[in-house]
């Protein structure tokens, strides 16, 4: 490769990487406030009087982002630059998003309910279009050989000041927890700023580089039935479908449990959350280096083991003890980190590059399908409480002890699924055990040496 297009790869790299961070923290902002899993959302239903299947319903509606992934692939098919369509389906979901605070001051809390999951229903579904363009449109601009680094150092970021804002907010709710009036008012500021916030960023979006993209002419039924002749991408899928559903297990009711059984204000929960987001902080440049070096799946392979055991800490946690979730959240912060990573880079590992938009659309859906319906069941067959070895459980809390079980058997489809150039677990475990005795060995030799220096 001749310098100068070294040089200007490498400064369109660079250019890139500084505005897909700068972007990425609005874009974050305003999930934490309005998004898929925002306790904003969840304290707007306790405030309106939701029930748990609305609570579900809510869940599963912040989900529909991956199942309607694969509508970016149709929607661009036709087009060489996918910029200005990621920037057109983001504008027109965020900007439904002020109407979540809005409808609550002037409708009852019965059909407030109904609108208020209906609107975000809509604005999810086009927020998952432009993600999935969005993606497709990352993959073409950052090489495979330095993505692991590229989304765990991105990702670092826009947690700290999503988090870091979300927890401020959440300061001024809980100030004003005791006065539903007021409350209604403050929450509907909350997603007026949101929508703001988001749109704002999206002016810088459009300012990220890109790559022109060859025109399909392949048929529509073709486009989407085609990668699963693939038998590796129909293995991942199933994988995706499997993990997903063990996921969806409960999922609703962290936060309502949190709110109804531990009585924590939203401040509370979303210190859990910032220290969800430490956890995730400090070990997303490991997990970065870690799938770089040995793969997406050793990586994974090692968060289902931690996402299996921190459900259990949930079964024994109780209003007067919650330093025990707070501890907890420091594990499972590095778990979703390392999650988000192999889920963003594992499917584009395996698809050929020309085709990775489509691949991760149909991975998502299939994910996101899995998520949906465990979700919504959790919902409707809320399980009864239960005594085991004399330890009470909650409905929700036999819910965190059957997603448990649940995550653990997704080894068995991870364990079909091959990706180029990964190193297996066992080999990975193995050097790290050799790199152990080496330092122990390392270590004994010099304090025979100082002995003897004595």
């Amino acid at each position: 490769m001749l310098p100068a297009m070294k040089g200007r790869k490498q400064s369109e790299l660079r250019e890139t990487f500084r505005i897909s961070i700068t972007e990425g923290v609005y874009s974050q902002v305003y999930t934490s406030i309005a998004g898929p899993g925002s306790v904003f959302l969840t304290k707007l239903l306790v405030v309106l009087g939701a029930s748990s299947i609305q609570f579900s319903i809510l869940a599963a509606t912040g989900q529909l982002f991956l199942v309607l992934m694969p509508l970016g692939a149709l929607v661009t098919r036709k087009l060489t630059l996918h910029r200005s369509a990621t920037v057109k389906w983001a504008v027109a979901g965020r900007g439904l998003t002020p109407l979540l605070g809005v409808i609550p001051l002037f409708l009852s809390d019965r059909l407030s309910l109904t609108a208020v999951l209906a609107v975000f229903a809509v604005s999810t579904a086009l927020l998952s279009v432009s993600a999935n363009i969005w993606a497709g449109w990352m993959a073409r601009m950052v090489p495979v050989r330095i993505r692991g680094r590229f989304f765990a150092r991105r990702n670092a970021v826009l947690l700290s000041f999503g988090l870091s804002t979300a927890f401020l907010l959440g300061l001024l709710v809980d100030r004003f927890n005791s006065d539903p009036v007021t409350l209604r008012f403050v929450l509907a500021g909350l997603f007026l700023l949101a929508g703001v916030i988001g749109l704002v960023g999206l002016r810088i979006l459009l300012k990220q580089p890109e790559k022109p993209v060859t025109v399909t002419d392949t048929p529509v039924l073709k486009l989407f039935t085609e990668p699963f002749r693939d038998r590796n991408f129909k293995k991942l899928c199933i994988f995706g479908g499997w993990w997903m559903l063990a996921v969806g297990i409960g999922a609703p009711f962290w936060q309502p449990f949190m709110i109804e059984f531990l009585n924590m204000g939203v401040t509370q929960i979303l210190l859990y959350g910032m220290t969800s987001t430490l956890g995730s902080i400090l070990t997303l440049k490991y997990w970065g280096r870690f799938i770089d070096r040995y793969g997406n799946i050793a990586a994974m392979k090692l968060a289902i083991g931690i996402g299996t055991v921190v459900p259990f800490v949930w079964l024994f946690v109780t209003a007067d003890s919650l330093w025990m979730i707070y501890a907890e959240s420091l594990l499972a912060g590095s778990m979703w980190g390392c999650v988000g990573i192999v889920t963003a880079n594992l499917v584009l590992a395996v698809a050929p590059e020309n085709k990775a938009q489509v691949y991760s659309g149909l991975f998502g859906a299939f994910s996101g399908a899995g998520l949906i319906i465990t979700m919504l069941i959790s919902g409707i067959f809320m399980p009864p409480a239960l005594k085991i070895a004399g330890i009470s459980l909650y409905p929700m809390q036999v819910l965190f002890l059957i997603t448990a079980f649940a995550r653990f058997s997704a080894l068995i489809p991870l364990s079909q699924v091959k990706e180029p150039n990964a190193v297996p677990l066992n080999v990975v475990l193995g050097k790290l055990r050799l790199w152990n005795k080496v330092k122990l060995l390392n270590l004994r030799v010099t304090l025979n040496r100082e002995k003897k220096n004595r």
